[in-house]
Order: structure tokens, then sequence, then C-alpha cells
């Protein structure tokens, strides 16, 4: 289970790298919101720059807390369901624009998405978000779902049947 286990971790941190954007879905009552973001991932945690106009991210900042998800386009995907995935569950924290992390962060993301960031930087509807993992799951095709724990999400065990 050992090499099995390296494996999966260098498949996971493939995905994580590969990726640009986080499926975000928060829920309240009987009712949730799903979205999107671009992110930025460094030292386990996920970092996004969104704006409260979205229900996902009002709800988000809102609840402090949230399951995201990260998939493989399916153009890339050998079979559309085996698509190799990142679930889990996380806390969220609010970076604030006068802590001196804030303009590193964006920095880091507008080198991996662009010059908007320079742009929307400045609006004061968004927000820069810190998502810090707690437990999840990981697919990495037909038979191979691991669960995760921790906020590296390192893989505890293999999930069988």
């Amino acid at each position: 289970m050992c090499n099995e286990i390296k494996q999966i971790e260098l498949i996971k941190k493939k995905l994580i790298s590969n990726n640009k954007s986080i499926i975000i879905s928060v829920n309240e009552d009987n009712s949730g919101d799903l979205g999107y973001a671009p992110y930025f991932h460094d030292h386990n945690y996920y970092y996004i720059y969104a704006s409260e106009l979205s229900t996902h991210i009002k709800l988000l900042l809102k609840k402090k807390l949230g399951t995201f998800m990260i998939i493989n386009d399916e153009f890339v995907s050998q079979n559309i369901w085996a698509r190799i995935r990142l679930k889990f569950d996380a806390k969220i924290t609010i970076i604030r624009r006068n802590n001196e992390d804030f303009h590193n962060i964006c920095e880091k993301i507008r080198s991996r998405h662009g010059q908007t960031m320079n742009l929307i930087k400045q609006f004061s509807d968004f927000h820069l978000i810190k998502i810090i993992p707690s437990r999840g799951t990981f697919v990495a095709g037909f038979g191979n779902a691991f669960k995760l724990e921790g906020q590296s999400l390192s893989v505890i065990s293999k999930i069988k049947p």
C-alpha cells in the first residue's frame, strides 16, 4: 500500500498543479449554491480572490466553510465516469487588505492567472479567501478512491466497496 499511496500522492499533486479553477459548494438551511473560482495553491492552502456579489461567495463568507472540488477536464480524461478529482471540506479565513500577506498572495495569483488580477485587486467587493482543508476524498479512476485527512489532505486509506 505504501507505493500505491506515493503514486496517488503524485497524481493528486499533478491534478492540483495542472488545473486552475476550483468548484465551490456552500449550503445554508434547505438550499445551497455552487460556483467556481481560479485558485492558487501554496503550503497546503488554497487561495481564491472572488466577489461577494456571487451567491456562493456570499454564503462562503457567511458560513466560513464549504466543500471544494478540483476535477480534470473531461477532454483530458480517459473515461467520463472516472475523471480524476479531489473533493474536500474546508474552513476559510479572509486575508484583509492591510495584512502583509495580501499583496504577496495577490501577486502569486496574478503570476498564475494573468493581468486581470491587477484590475480586480482594487474592487472592494472582492475578497482574498484562504481555504484550509480538513478532510476529503481523491478519485484516481475506477476502484481507486481514497480517504484524505488533515490540512495537507494526506491519503489515509483506500475506500473499498
